[in-house]
């Protein structure tokens, strides 16, 4: 049965009063630069000034430039241009049918990338850049900084800022100083974006401050800005720009795949009458066998499973809540005032069952049905008869209108962030398989990420320093409370015999990894006697 939701009021996805991302494909490499010119220009974006079509008279520039030698030969310039798009350009298809390559984004290797006016535009971004940069500011500000926007600037620049001189404010014209020696990627990086015209037109994302940051799932967002100020307060300036950028990717990542996994959770305990700080939050089982097959994949690919059916519960819940929502704005007996969004949540999930939310939801569902006798959409008709016979009530009827409605742009948006965000293409990724067979799916870290995570294990839970060395036991119990990941049991659903034996092979699996790693010291076979050391150098 295929049918469509008619008024605008309901057709949309969005729904910021539970999450304010929109939930599809995004590309975190892509979306990087802009996060990090928010953070530089303190929460300003420059217009772009570019035409990501013209780049051969980019490289026109970069092959005149006085600063390159032996490239002004046919021979030379095909060189430079096989350079730019190994080691600094990264292209992308353009038009409506993805008919031409063009300028996607340049390479992350130093701050200045932003120069390039690259990407385009943010929309792809699904929001992500800014509810990262505002998480960032949030968690500065509750640690005290006078100034947060000019502490993350300063935190940024320590890492990515290196051997660049920003200009004036707003910082629209980054270049080499010539300092320091650079590497040969960037240095030709920073050769190249001096031929971009700087932006001369800067908005600001979020003009009210951080008094207006106000997630309504709390526990669900700041686990990522906390994670970025750790990551560039403690690891940022002691690593090389390429592996610094490398390991934030991945906690961007790691932390928007998790965001509406959270979110989810904590609404479906909202609608239950339970409270959701009892419950025990993520339990991401994660494979380091390889072995496919084996007791302890099958576990990984079970909670793949579980959670891509979270995911599809939540776009129901999603719906469901924002209708209620709706529903307050036209009857005020409905309207609670809440000091903050996780209150109205809580208020709007409370609300559900309310006689007057009930009678506003078959309102809502009869505005639907009147635009389908209008379009003489008769499956969507059918449909709505069909559960009008049901013992379902005027709410859980309006949520599977809207869930069948939406379902195609929906579901499939949000598997797409699943993979997107999980990495499924990426280095940095928390999901192996194949891309197409979401049956190959596993939650399995790659060595990148392995790595990145670990050295966020040593932080201490104030953030103000890290240690060098943890027990096994400690370490299993950090990844676990600070990333939601189990290595060494199975989540409690999932708690069978075969499942505590495939994890115990996963934990002697593990260890090796960190053994390869170079991090594992191991005295004896008792766990008070296994160590690991942190995997990179900090600043503290």
């Amino acid at each position: 049965m295929t049918f469509t939701i008619g008024p605008k009021a309901y057709n949309s996805l969005a729904t910021p009063q539970i999450i304010d991302v929109e939930l599809n494909d995004v590309d975190i490499d892509r979306m990087m630069t802009h996060l990090l010119e928010l953070a530089v220009k303190q929460g300003r974006r420059g217009a772009s000034r570019t035409d990501a079509t013209e780049y051969d008279k980019y490289l026109d520039q970069l092959a005149s430039n006085a600063q390159i030698l032996g490239v002004q030969t046919a021979e030379g310039r095909a060189v430079l241009d096989g350079w730019v798009r190994a080691s600094v350009l990264q292209f992308e298809r353009g038009g409506v049918r993805r008919a031409y390559a063009q300028m996607g984004f340049v390479r992350t290797l130093t701050v200045a990338s932003y120069r390039s006016g690259l990407p385009k535009t943010p929309g792809r971004n699904r929001r992500a850049d800014v509810l990262a940069f505002r998480s960032m500011v949030h968690v500065l500000t509750d640690r005290g900084a006078l100034n947060p926007r000019r502490h993350l600037h300063d935190l940024v620049l320590g890492t990515f800022g290196r051997n660049v001189d920003l200009g004036a404010f707003p910082y629209s014209e980054p270049k080499f100083d010539g300092s320091e020696p650079v590497d040969i990627d960037t240095l030709l990086a920073l050769r190249f974006l001096e031929g971009f015209a700087p932006a001369t037109k800067h908005t600001d994302v979020s003009p009210d401050g951080t008094a207006a940051f106000d997630p309504p799932v709390p526990s669900a967002v700041l686990p990522l800005g906390t994670d970025l100020v750790d990551f560039l307060n403690l690891f940022g300036p002691a690593l090389p720009v390429a592996e610094a950028y490398a390991h934030m990717a991945g906690l961007v990542a790691l932390r928007l795949f998790q965001l509406p996994l959270r979110s989810a959770r904590t609404v479906r305990q909202l609608l239950k009458g339970e409270d959701p700080t009892l419950d025990p939050g993520l339990e991401i089982y994660c494979d380091f066998t390889r072995k496919r097959g084996s007791a302890s994949d099958e576990l990984a690919g079970a909670c793949i499973q579980r959670d891509l059916e979270a995911m599809s519960g939540f776009f129901g819940d999603r719906l469901l809540l924002r209708s209620v929502g709706l529903a307050a704005d036209v009857h005020p007996t409905l309207r609670k005032k809440e000091a903050n969004a996780e209150g109205r949540l809580a208020a709007m999930a409370g609300a559900r069952d309310d006689p007057m939310a009930q009678m506003a939801l078959g309102m809502q569902l009869q505005t639907i049905r009147a635009d389908m006798v209008e379009r003489s959409d008769e499956d969507g008709l059918a449909f709505i008869e069909e559960l009008s016979a049901s013992d379902l009530d005027l709410g859980d009827q309006l949520k599977a209108v809207l869930i069948e409605g939406l379902r195609k742009r929906g579901l499939e948006n949000q598997v797409k962030w699943f993979w997107s965000t999980g990495g499924v293409t990426k280095a940095y990724g928390l999901i192996t398989g194949v891309l197409t067979s979401r049956t190959s799916w596993r939650y399995a870290p790659s060595d990148e990420l392995l790595t990145t995570l670990l050295c966020m294990c040593f932080v201490e839970a104030d953030g103000s320093r890290t240690t060098s060395r943890l027990t096994i036991r400690e370490l299993l119990d950090r990844l676990d409370g600070r990333f939601g990941l189990l290595i060494d049991r199975p989540p409690a659903e999932f708690d069978t015999a075969d499942a505590r034996s495939g994890s115990s092979e996963n934990l002697a699996a593990f260890t090796r990894h960190l053994q390869l790693l170079g991090c594992f010291e191991g005295l004896s076979d008792d766990f008070d006697a296994q160590f690991v050391t942190r995997p990179r150098e900090s600043v503290r």
